[in-house]
């Protein structure tokens, strides 16, 4: 028995067996864009250069380098990309998926099916929805923080997660899985050039001390099924994700006794509950500091706290009403995942509802949003700026 794991692993890891190849006869990729032109498809590789010996390296060389191929299906493309690089295309250590908003509209199953049928590609990729731009033109621009720009977008989509609300980070598996849910649809978060496309792809955008372009993550992009139907506001992109339980914090601008005040709120947790097929329940629970004050409020006084916290809470549920609303009467998406909950507590009444969910059932759902959003502590700031100078 013994003798046979070690055949096994020879043949797994040495050079002669499977499909092992040197890394120096493969043109590793790591970022792959999906674009429309007229009525065929043009797929862009970023791949990455590999090192090259003393005598036949340059100084200043690109790291990365794009391929692209167009064709009447992806596959087409694919090989027209296979026929022009020097090295065989490896797909195993894609990292970023970009699609562009014509994919999008026209489906991304239409696309997907090439990704999933792909041996090499872990689908574990982050897929992301270009806006306003190509997505060749995105997977070109050039970051000082990363070598690649794959990287670079994986970095921004990891540290927008953490640190901000309107985004979120999608692999190919989650939006995949959520086309295929009963009762769900999907989201994806959404990326912009900002500067000069032309000079951000070159190697100067990162031999200065500000480039003259770079990325930015836009709001959420709405799918109905497999397709784009639009774009969520920055504000409503926070909200889906603190719907979605993907959050933890929101910072809250309100208006009270005519001035601005600002919360930071932290421990967000949102609890779905279902009455019946037409009857949900969201209810929302958090703390918040008050952490900008511009009006002579007295934040030591408990009642002023009360007031803060209802005007908050009723802040909180009115936009989530008319985000909801738009849900369901605009874009007929169910991306808060009702019907699912539906299906998963009432599997029979689902069977009946499932064939008209996005356009007849999920806009009758009457949806009752509880919060209980508590200022527990004012911290160390005991008065305003303004009764400071007094």
């Amino acid at each position: 028995m013994k003798k046979i794991f070690l055949i096994i692993f020879l043949c797994l890891f040495l050079s002669g067996c499977g499909n092992y190849a040197e890394l120096d006869k493969l043109a590793i990729v790591t970022g792959v864009a999906i674009d429309k032109k007229g009525n065929d498809y043009e797929i862009s590789y970023l791949v990455a250069n590999s090192p090259k010996d003393q005598t036949s390296s340059k100084e200043g060389e690109a790291k990365t380098t794009v391929y692209s191929g167009t064709g009447k299906t992806i596959p087409d493309a694919a090989m027209v990309i296979e026929q022009k690089s020097p090295k065989k295309i490896y797909l195993g250590h894609v990292n970023v998926v970009i699609i562009s908003e014509d994919i999008a509209k026209d489906g991304f199953f239409k696309v997907a099916d090439w990704l999933f049928r792909s041996p090499e590609t872990r689908k574990q990729f982050y897929l992301l929805q270009a806006k306003n731009d190509k997505a060749k033109d995105i997977i070109k621009i050039i970051s000082p923080l990363e070598s690649f720009p794959s990287q670079s977008i994986a970095t921004l989509l990891e540290s927008n997660r953490d640190s901000k609300s309107a985004s979120t980070t999608t692999t190919y598996n989650n939006f995949v899985g959520y086309v295929l849910e009963e009762g769900a649809d999907p989201i994806l978060p959404t990326i912009t050039i900002h500067g000069n496309i032309k000079k951000g792809s070159e190697q100067s955008n990162i031999e200065t001390t500000e480039p003259t372009a770079y990325l930015t993550l836009g709001p959420l992009a709405i799918f109905k099924e497999d397709k784009l139907v639009g774009y969520a506001t920055t504000k409503e992109s926070e909200l889906i994700n603190l719907i979605q339980n993907k959050i933890k914090e929101i910072k809250f601008s309100l208006t009270f006794k005519n001035d601005a005040l600002s919360i930071d709120s932290y421990n967000l947790k949102t609890k779905l509950s279902i009455e019946d097929e037409s009857h949900i329940t969201l209810t929302i629970t958090g703390n918040g500091n008050i952490y900008n004050i511009n009006s002579n409020i007295d934040i030591s006084n408990p009642k002023e706290i009360k007031k803060i916290e209802n005007l908050w809470n009723k802040s909180l549920q009115k936009s989530l009403k008319k985000l909801i609303r738009k849900m369901q009467d605009k874009y007929h998406a169910d991306i808060f995942g009702f019907g699912n909950k539906i299906y998963s507590t009432y599997p029979k009444k689902w069977n009946q509802l499932k064939k008209d969910w996005n356009n007849k059932y999920f806009k009758e759902v009457k949806v009752k949003i509880k919060s209980n959003l508590k200022i527990p502590d004012t911290g160390s700031l005991k008065d305003t700026l303004t009764e400071a100078r007094k």
